[in-house]
């Protein structure tokens, strides 16, 4: 007797590869909008950066 075993797609790998796809997709759209958006927020983020205080005063009293 000889049994032939059935190779079909399992749940678990139907479930894994939707997953996977699904989550390069969503990857690659936050990589544009962050590739599209560098140069605003590099510019925002030089612009708001601390000054240093003065250390000396000319005002000492």
């Amino acid at each position: 007797m000889t049994t032939r075993k059935k190779s079909y797609f399992s749940f678990f790998g139907i479930l894994c590869a939707t997953v996977n796809r699904k989550m390069h997709s969503q990857f690659s759209s936050i990589e544009t909008t962050i590739n599209q958006n560098m140069p605003k927020i590099i510019k925002l983020l030089l612009s708001s950066q601390l000054k240093p205080a003065k250390q000396y005063s000319t005002n000492n009293l």
